[in-house]
């Protein structure tokens, strides 16, 4: 599970220079029952980049790229 204060990088692609920020807030789904499903996979991240801007992320979307064709994703700094 990520946590607070874990690094995370984003890479857009060619061209653009990798973004690179923390995790600053953790937010649980909670389904129509009001209830979370699984506290492990079930949640987004919200990450604020150096530039200032934050980013709301599944935290499905998190290191989901690793050992793909494409490198576009984002990654905690331990899997990048």
């Amino acid at each position: 599970m990520i946590e607070v204060g874990t690094k995370i990088i984003g890479n857009f692609g060619a061209m653009i220079p990798l973004s690179f920020g923390e995790v600053d807030n953790l937010s649980y789904k909670v389904r129509a029952s009001n209830c979370i499903i699984n506290k492990e996979t079930d949640y987004m991240v919200k990450v604020k980049w150096d530039n200032g801007d934050y980013t709301w992320l599944d935290a499905s979307e998190i290191n989901a790229a690793v050992g793909k064709l494409s490198p576009i994703g984002y990654y905690t700094e331990e899997a990048y």
